[in-house]
Formats: C-alpha cells, sequence, structure tokens
C-alpha cells in the first residue's frame, strides 16, 4: 500500500524556519538549495536595471528571492524576482506578497529547469501572473510570456545573446521597459571544480 503523501498548506509552512529556503506547488513541499553564483550575478544585473527604471518612472514595487508568494492556501513560491504595480501594492503584507505579482521571473539553474519552464509556467499561467520572464542562462536567453485574452500565456518577446538578431526584450506589463541582454549577461560563469 502506497503512504499518502502529506499535503502542505501556507498555514504548516510557517511553521518551518524563516532560514528555510522552500517552496509548496499544489500542496507539495520542496526545499530548493542557494542558487550558484552566475545564476546570482545575472538577478542582480537584472534587478538592477529593473529597479533603476522602476524608481525612475514611479511605477511600483520590486523585490528578489527569498520572498514568498502566496498565491494560494496550496502554492507558495519564490520567484527569482518580482514586480507589482502600484496600483496593486494592497497585495503586499510584511510576510509577503498575497496574490499573483504583476511579473515574475525564474533564472534557470540545473535542478529548476523542469520546475521553472513547465511546473511554475502552468502555475503563474493559471493564478493570473500576468508577465513571465524565463531566463536561460546556458542559452543567454530571455523569453517574455504574457497572459491573452484566453488567459494563456503566450510569447511576447524573446531575445538571446548568442544570435545575430533579438538581444534585447522588452515588457507589456512594465511600459517602456527594454532590457538589453549584453546587461544582464555581462560575464559567462561556469562550474570549476
Amino acid at each position: 500500500m502506497a503512504a499518502i503523501a502529506e499535503l502542505w498548506t501556507y498555514g504548516k509552512y510557517l511553521t518551518l524556519d524563516d532560514d528555510t529556503r522552500c517552496e509548496i506547488i499544489e500542496g507539495d513541499l520542496s526545499m530548493t538549495p542557494a542558487p550558484g553564483f552566475g545564476h546570482q550575478s545575472i538577478s542582480a544585473e537584472l534587478e538592477f536595471i529593473l529597479m533603476k527604471f522602476i524608481k525612475e518612472n514611479g511605477l511600483g514595487f520590486l523585490v528578489t528571492a527569498p520572498t514568498d508568494v502566496v498565491l494560494s492556501d496550496e502554492n507558495v513560491v519564490q520567484p527569482d524576482i518580482l514586480y507589482i504595480a502600484r496600483a496593486r501594492r494592497a497585495i503586499i503584507k510584511e510576510r509577503g506578497v498575497f496574490g499573483p505579482p504583476d511579473l515574475v521571473v525564474e533564472i534557470i539553474s540545473p535542478s529548476s529547469h523542469y520546475r521553472d519552464v513547465h511546473v511554475k509556467k502552468a502555475l503563474y499561467e493559471r493564478l493570473g501572473v500576468a508577465e513571465f520572464w524565463i531566463v536561460n542562462p546556458y542559452m543567454k536567453a530571455v523569453e517574455v510570456l504574457v497572459l491573452n485574452a484566453e488567459g494563456r500565456y503566450e510569447l511576447f518577446s524573446d531575445g538571446c545573446l548568442m544570435a545575430d538578431d533579438r538581444k534585447r526584450v522588452i515588457s507589456r506589463v512594465i511600459d517602456g521597459l527594454t532590457v538589453d541582454l549584453n546587461a544582464i549577461f555581462t560575464e559567462s560563469f561556469t562550474a570549476e571544480g
């Protein structure tokens, strides 16, 4: 007889140590190790670009992981970067964000590829995150997906630093934002030993 998996909820999640980095997707708790240096370098560069644009234009709020995003009682995630428009600031509480952010960024790591590209994409789509950026450090590429009228993600902008063209991406949610991929993929960090 198979054991029944324990269903995790936000209430149960709150009993964990604050230093424990984990997420709940559909009631399944998963622990995530700290990202590598290359991942964090890309995150810092992209955060700097986004923060500068958002602050200069008085648009809203930007934070990075680990920040709890409570999408439902059984879905608590920590996107690498998230943005909430000023008009939606009511979803921001001291403990985290309670509702779908306007934009989330996931930077793919070897251990998170399937989870970010498939599982989280489906979750963000279903629960109404308007814009989802998938950053692929290995391909030096970014895909910007936006919800269409049917509530499904469609490609809005994409770019790849290694391609001859499309070395910039644009946002629909953050009007006027263009990101040059040269600025976020400044150096290539690979695992050495």
